[in-house]
């Protein structure tokens, strides 16, 4: 272990002065970190060093590694608290961040098992299927895939969800309101796919969510598969004694 003079290891010379440089707003969340290289030169150490100093604050939390981009400061998880019916958008403002979505592909595909169960149709039923990213600031932190019925929704694979809310579309477009919604979480671990998606790694721990969403007469309006990043989006619930 390499030590200054005082008896301080460099590593934990360089742990202190990031967070102080973070604590202090010169490295706001979400920013990149210098690379190793820029690192070692600042501070006049070796790679080993810079390394053995980003992974503890990476296991601390305060730093966080995006596969192929670098190491970045740790933006503390959004919280929603459940209880009430909500949308994606609505949530990342109420946050401060500005909400976004990318569309990977919409098209009217034939339902498959679950997807089908879902909606309460036979297998093979068509659907419109849209996958979208959700990003907060420009990140995606969640993947997903609506599926909603191709026949009560005629030419709804023609809009561009990238600008437009499928919510108010349902309610503007067809006078479709949703008003509840039914959601199940499970903990799983990320595979190659969503990982390119979301920047994380494969195996990392993520939440897989389903959502069922109904309109006033509960109809089944929406069935929806997601995949949020479990560092970035968290749920909490308050219990009551009653």
């Amino acid at each position: 272990m390499v030590v200054e003079a005082g008896g301080t290891p460099l590593y934990r010379r360089i742990q202190s002065d990031l967070r102080e440089r973070v604590a202090g707003g010169e490295l706001a969340p979400g920013t990149q970190v210098e690379t190793e290289l820029e690192l070692m030169a600042r501070y006049d150490v070796s790679r080993a060093t810079v390394r053995q100093a980003l992974s503890g604050l990476v296991s601390e939390g305060l730093l966080e590694i995006r596969r192929g981009r670098g190491t970045f400061v740790h933006r503390a998880a959004l919280e929603h608290h459940l209880g009430g019916f909500y949308t994606f958008s609505r949530e990342i403002e109420r946050h401060g961040m500005r909400p976004g979505t990318r569309v990977r592909s919409i098209g009217v595909i034939p339902a498959a098992d679950d997807v089908a169960e879902g909606l309460g149709l036979a297998p093979d039923t068509p659907v419109v299927a849209l996958s979208r990213d959700r990003l907060a600031d420009d990140q995606a932190i969640v993947s997903e895939t609506s599926y909603l019925p191709a026949a009560r929704f005629k030419g709804l694979e023609e809009v561009d969800f990238s600008a437009a809310s499928l919510y108010e579309t349902l309610t503007t477009t067809f006078g479709v309101r949703p008003v509840r919604a039914r959601e199940t979480f499970v903990p799983v671990l990320l595979d190659d796919d969503e990982a390119a998606i979301l920047g994380g790694d494969a195996g990392d721990p993520v939440l897989s969510v389903e959502r069922t969403t109904y309109d006033a007469d509960g109809l089944i309006i929406e069935f929806c598969q997601s995949i949020l990043r479990a560092d970035r989006y968290r749920y909490s619930v308050e219990l009551r004694d009653v």
